[in-house]
Formats: structure tokens, C-alpha cells, sequence
């Protein structure tokens, strides 16, 4: 849809509450943060809410420390904006039946959303942070260094410093900007490559001694239980990322992270460019790109759910 509803409602509106999805990472923050900061710059009211914390390695963001977490909402807004969130139960703490605003805003930029705003901007883009740099310049907002270094950090991540294949000229046209008005590549990049503890690398080890790959060598899979955390004193978040060693193996087509989550299992799929795998994430309740997608599993032991997911895989294999 066109965002100019969109516009017009963030106009008439005062007191905001911007969220995004359970275990966020770059470019959920970063466009969660770059659109606070810019409404708050023209006298909104904004508070920012998420249901687990901000990664490590994004703490260094303008204005982090604003970012609450929660478990459910007991006050009232006059408008919700979610973004980079394909599905509004990947909030965690948000029902569809139970909005506490006037008005629902999905910001988002994933091909499987499900497009359960009252109002949606879903559109093509390499991150999300793409579309909020439109409302800001379409709202007038001038971008300070401080936005601009949030939406620079949400496109290096989401396009893992310009290597993936989702990057596009115009995702360098809008790093190239946000480097014009004060993010400092270096300095970013730093921050969020160059910061590893020595817990998470002792959980790499853990991680990578376990590695699995199918008899033809094109599906490639790892496995993190929560008891490797209390091992290393790690955390989910020390996760990001890891799953691209896998993929990284020469033959793989696929490579899948098996992540525990208490009796659920959560699933990250990779592709290496010929399976849509969030085909795949989709069967199972999930979603996200072509390249990159996930789901939620819930109750089954492991064997049953790399038996289903893997399974799927091989059926999805090109011939």
C-alpha cells in the first residue's frame, strides 16, 4: 500500500510504541531506534519495547539504553509500529485481538509477512531500515549522525557487510548517504565484527566440533543446546552469525541451525542461491527471504525435527 495513510497518521499522532521481533538483531534495532530517535526529534512520544534484549554488540547504537524489554503491555498508545517482524507473534508480547492503540503500523521488508497491520508498508528492500529512511525523509525529518548510524549498521548486517546477495546498488546508495550525514563505517564495523568474548568463541568451538553434513555433502547443519550457555556463560545472541560457517562449506546448498529453545526447537535455514528456503520456513509456520528464513518447532524431540527439516531440505534440492 501506498505510505502516504501511513504519513498521515504519524502526523495526528503523539504517543508511539515501536517494537520488532523476538531475538532481535541489526536491522530489527537499528530501524526500531533511527525511527524513534527521528519521531522523537519532532516532539513524539515514543518508547521502544522488545521482548528480549539488545545483542551485545548493538549496545553501542545512539540511544540503546532506551529500549525496554517486556513481557506484556499495560498501557495505551495512540499508534503501535512494528518493523522487520513477518508475523506479529514473533513480537512475543503483542495479540492481534488485543492492540493496545489506535492503530497498528507494519513496517516491514520480507516477502512472507502476513500483512497484519491496520496499516502496511511491505515493500522490496535489502533491510528494513530501507523503508524507515523513507518515512523519515518523506516526513521532512533531517537525518542526524545518530540515524544514520542506525540505519548504516542495519544494512551492513542484514546483507553481512555487503556480501550477501541480497545487496543492491541502491543498498550502497543508502550506506553511501548515511556516511554523508555521519556514520563512520570503521567505527561501526568495529563494533559489531570485532567485539567477540571469550565465551563466545569457546561456544564456536563447541558448536563447530558438531558439525553435520548429508552423505552428497549439499546440506550442512549445526546444533546448540542452552547447556552449552551455562558452559561457556554465553547466550542466544552469541548464536548470530555462527550459522554462515556451515554454509560456508564448498558443495552446500542449504545449512540449517537447530537452536533449543526450553522443549521448542528454533530453526535457521541459510541458502547458497538455488533453494527458497523461505518456502521451506513457511511449511512450518515461519518465514523470511529466499536466502535466509526461520521457524519454531515446538514439543518434539530433536531426532523428529532434523528428521522433518532435513528431509524437507532434500526434497527442496535441485537435481
Amino acid at each position: 500500500m501506498s505510505i502516504e495513510a501511513i504519513l498521515s497518521e504519524i502526523k495526528k499522532r503523539e504517543r508511539f510504541l515501536i517494537t520488532t521481533h523476538m531475538s532481535p538483531e541489526g536491522d530489527a534495532i537499528g530501524s526500531a531506534l533511527a525511527l524513534a530517535i527521528a519521531l522523537s526529534s519532532i516532539g513524539k512520544r515514543v518508547s521502544v519495547c522488545t521482548m528480549d534484549p539488545i545483542p551485545k554488540i548493538l549496545r553501542f547504537l545512539p540511544y540503546s539504553a532506551i529500549v525496554r524489554q517486556i513481557k506484556g503491555v499495560d498501557e495505551w498508545f495512540d499508534a503501535v509500529i512494528t518493523v522487520d517482524c513477518g508475523d506479529l507473534e514473533r513480537v512475543g508480547f503483542l495479540v492481534k485481538d488485543k492492540i493496545p492503540a489506535d492503530v497498528l503500523i507494519n513496517i516491514d521488508h520480507h516477502i512472507t509477512n502476513l500483512g497484519f497491520g491496520t496499516l502496511n508498508f511491505v515493500a522490496e528492500a535489502v533491510a528494513a531500515a530501507e523503508l524507515v529512511y523513507q518515512i523519515i525523509k518523506k516526513l521532512g525529518i533531517p537525518v542526524t549522525p545518530e540515524i544514520a548510524t542506525c540505519i548504516y549498521t542495519a544494512i551492513m548486517t542484514e546483507t553481512g557487510s555487503f556480501r550477501y546477495s541480497n545487496t543492491t546498488h541502491h543498498a550502497f546508495r543508502v550506506a553511501e548517504e548515511m556516511v554523508s550525514f555521519g556514520a563512520n563505517p570503521w567505527v561501526i564495523a568495529e563494533q559489531v565484527y570485532n567485539r567477540n568474548s571469550m565465551g563466545r568463541i569457546k561456544l564456536l568451538g563447541q558448536i563447530l566440533a558438531n558439525l553435520g553434513v548429508s552423505d552428497d555433502g549439499k546440506i550442512s547443519w549445526i546444533i546448540v543446546r542452552e547447556q552449552m550457555y551455562k558452559d561457556t556463560g554465553t547466550a542466544k545472541e552469541d548464536v548470530e552469525d555462527i550459522i554462515n560457517f556451515p554454509r560456508s562449506i564448498e558443495g552446500v546448498e542449504v545449512a540449517v541451525l537447530f537452536r533449543e529453545s526450553g522443549h521448542d526447537w528454533k530453526i535457521s535455514l541459510r541458502s547458497n542461491g538455488r533453494v527458497d528456503v523461505s518456502t521451506l520456513a513457511s511449511e512450518f509456520g515461519g518465514g523470511g527471504h529466499s536466502m535466509a528464513a526461520g521457524c519454531m518447532i515446538k514439543g518434539k524431540s530433536l531426532e523428529e525435527v532434523m528428521r522433518q527439516v532435513v528431509t524437507r531440505v532434500e526434497k527442496a534440492l535441485p537435481q
